[in-house]
């Protein structure tokens, strides 16, 4: 409220018990003799009987509030101590209202309890708005830099095991070029062993000599184990190439790969991680080329398939994993069925959830799914979770093209 509207006077704003005193520091400072007037022409403070003219108006919040007679002053020095009082009684008036205040309530005081305070309730509601959206902001904030920081450690631990895949692949792959190339040579010299076997078993007392040392069947168990020998290297040749496919070693950036590629990579690696006796069913169909991170996805895809790889452990023989893939025209589909143990609709809500896990201490560490979710919706996809307990569960990721 303003100091017109509490009708506070020129009197109001000077000092009671210093009107006097300020009537005569103002002469002393305007080497003149002084007088105030309130807007009516009385004076209040100073010399009565000054000269009408010339008289300064003194002003407040665009009001005339009454006037400053120094006939004898220079104009300059006038003016300059009007804005000093102005300033002054500016800066005093809110005290002064608060003074006021309960004059004005005493005089009101019904009207002033039951005068509903809008504009304190209007503060009340844009405060708690403001303070719920900031809630809200920091909230999301905070999953937003746990999903950054999830991402992060992954993207860090992707390229720890490419280089480690790597480093495996030059290590293995040279001795096992070697291994590989002396069972060939090896088979070869065991031909001509074999020729010579039968060269001297057409000799006089050579079959006898053969047959003392068992030379028939020590060919044939020789063959049978540079045959095991070769099946063995190629399945280590195999598994390593598995792991630098896997890892995408070679092509870390971003590519237009066939999303089906990844997902064969992926069950040749789970399917290492099978109970024994389970089977891995791929009906991958046709699919669009996609733009993506391949060594990300091929992590989550690989996350998805060893959560259900645990899950139908010790079904044995009855135990299937089952992975399909299509495209609907509009974005990738694909979908991970198991019939494992399921999940307890309890624990749906909080499948994604970091480090939550169903699996005894040692068995897992409660991050797989939910670094596979993070991987899949920074590609702009989405994961869902459909499962029925001791039924099995089904995984459907989609991605856009």
């Amino acid at each position: 409220m303003s100091i017109v509207d509490r009708n506070l006077s020129l009197l109001a704003l000077l000092p009671a018990k210093e009107v006097e005193e300020f009537g005569l520091a103002l002469g002393v400072l305007l080497a003149s003799p002084v007088a105030l007037q309130d807007p009516a022409g009385t004076v209040i403070v100073g010399t009565p009987g000054l000269a009408a003219q010339p008289r300064l108006a003194l002003t407040l919040e665009g009001q005339v509030i009454g006037y400053l007679q120094a006939p004898q002053a220079e104009a300059a020095m006038c003016a300059a101590a009007a804005r000093v009082m102005t300033r002054l009684w500016q800066a005093q008036a809110p005290c002064l209202l608060d003074a006021a205040a309960p004059v004005a309530d005493k005089q009101a005081p019904a009207q002033q309890e039951t005068r509903p305070d809008a504009a304190l309730a209007d503060l009340t509601a844009r405060y708690t708005a403001l303070a719920e959206e900031f809630d809200a902001r920091v909230a999301a904030q905070v999953k937003l830099s746990d999903e950054q920081q999830r991402q992060s450690y992954q993207a860090e631990r992707l390229a720890s095991v490419g280089a480690l895949a790597a480093g495996v692949a030059h290590e293995i792959n040279n001795p096992i070029a070697f291994v590989r190339s002396n069972l060939s040579t090896a088979e070869t010299y065991l031909v001509k062993l074999s020729d010579l076997a039968s060269a001297v078993k057409d000799l006089p007392g050579g079959e006898a000599l053969l047959a003392s040392t068992d030379t028939a069947f020590t060919l044939d168990d020789f063959s049978a184990l540079l045959r095991d020998s070769v099946v063995g290297v190629d399945r280590v040749a195999r598994i390593v190439n598995d792991l630098k496919g896997f890892s995408n070693v070679d092509k870390p950036q971003e590519d237009v790969v066939d999303i089906n590629t990844l997902l064969g990579a992926a069950c040749k690696m789970a399917e290492k991680i099978l109970p024994p006796g389970a089977r891995l069913i791929c009906e991958l169909g046709e699919l669009k080329p996609l733009l993506c991170l391949p060594g990300h996805l091929a992590q989550a895809f690989l996350a998805v398939l060893s959560n259900a790889a645990q899950a139908i452990e010790g079904k044995g023989t009855q135990g299937e994993l089952r992975v399909r893939s299509s495209f609907d025209g509009h974005q990738t589909i694909v979908e991970v069925c198991d019939n494992g143990v399921g999940i307890e609709a309890t624990a749906l809500p909080r499948v994604f959830d970091p480090f939550y896990t169903t699996r005894a201490v040692g068995k897992g560490s409660g991050l797989g799914l939910t670094v596979a979710r993070d991987i899949v919706r920074a590609h702009g996809g989405d994961i869902d979770f459909d499962s029925i307990p001791a039924v099995g569960t089904t995984v459907t990721v989609t991605l856009p093209e």
